[in-house]
């Protein structure tokens, strides 16, 4: 989606599925989790905070909210918060080394957004030496998708590939959809790195299949945001409205303003490639232009002013 993502892989956005030391599970730190289990109507981050206050500081739960916390901030794109709780952390010796590994990544991409480039190669480096001996103890092949991540973060695009072959290789006949979603979400953003978009429709394509059954809304979004995208680079703009549209019924203004505005800036774009302005201009009531990064402030410039040529060359009378 740019969403980038909001998963911890993904944007790299994907979530970092990891576990206490003493137990391997692959969804450690996912928000959404904790999230569906409170009762309908509850703010999430409330919650998360509340109960964050309860929790002897340090203790196991604490971490375990605190990676759910670091995991909210990120798929909120809040990198203002997310910093500020992830400099808390840096600061404490008792970090648990999965923690620890999610807590660097979510750092290095924070560093990355404040351009703060080499410092954040820094964390980068650090969390994949981190994952790496994760993925020694346990075994799981989610870790390796994780290191091929940071691996195509860092630069290490061949050796990303490799680690993604390794991983599907490992995985066998495994019906976990979180992995296979995030699997073919980075194959996909590897493919993209070289403007392969046709190789990158098939992976998010897969990525979509994998996740669509599941009641993961978050990363529905980002796998029917990013299909959709793919689709408008390859000129595809009935599939890409078309994808772009169904994840609206997996998001919400109020909960998620930011990716609800982006989302709908690439609407709005794509109906006026459709020469369709009246549905542009729908689409553009629905922005809040305070809420946009560089890019896609740009993006909504660039159509105002040509929403406004359309305008002018409106027929007297019509």
């Amino acid at each position: 989606m740019q969403l980038k993502h909001l998963s911890f892989f993904v944007i790299v956005n994907a979530a970092m599925l990891c576990a206490l030391p003493l137990k391997a599970s692959e969804h450690y730190s996912d928000h959404e989790l904790f999230c569906f289990s409170l009762p309908k109507n509850t703010d999430c981050l409330l919650e998360l905070q509340r109960q964050l206050q309860q929790q002897p500081v340090g203790s196991k739960d604490w971490y375990k909210l605190e990676s759910y916390l670091l995991d909210y901030y990120y798929d909120k794109i809040d990198f203002t918060s997310l910093k500020l709780q992830a400099e808390m952390l840096l600061q404490r010796q008792d970090v648990p080394s999965v923690v620890l590994a999610q807590l660097y990544f979510y750092y290095a991409k924070t560093l990355m957004h404040f351009n703060q480039p080499q410092q954040a190669e820094a964390y980068g480096l650090k969390a994949a030496q981190l994952v790496t001996e994760l993925y020694k103890s346990f075994g799981n092949p989610l870790r390796l998708v994780e290191l091929a991540n940071l691996q195509k973060t860092l630069g290490q695009h061949d050796l990303a590939v490799q680690t993604l072959s390794e991983a599907e290789h490992r995985a066998g006949n495994s019906q976990d959809p979180i992995f296979w979603f995030e699997l073919n979400s980075n194959k996909a953003l590897i493919t993209d790195s070289t403007q392969s978009f046709a190789e990158s429709l098939l992976y998010r394509q897969r990525a979509l299949a994998a996740i669509l059954p599941t009641e993961h809304h978050v990363k529905i979004v980002v796998a029917l945001g990013n299909l959709a995208r793919t689709e408008q680079l390859l000129g595809r703009y009935k599939a890409a409205l078309g994808h772009y549209q169904q994840s609206l019924a997996y998001m919400s203004k109020n909960a998620d303003p930011q990716n609800w505005s982006i989302f709908h800036v690439r609407l709005a774009e794509i109906a006026l490639q459709l020469n369709n302005p009246e549905l542009s201009r729908e689409y553009m009531q629905q922005i809040d232009s305070t809420l946009l990064g560089q890019t896609h402030r740009l993006v909504y410039q660039q159509l105002q002013q040509k929403l406004a040529q359309y305008h002018k060359k409106k027929p007297a009378g019509v």
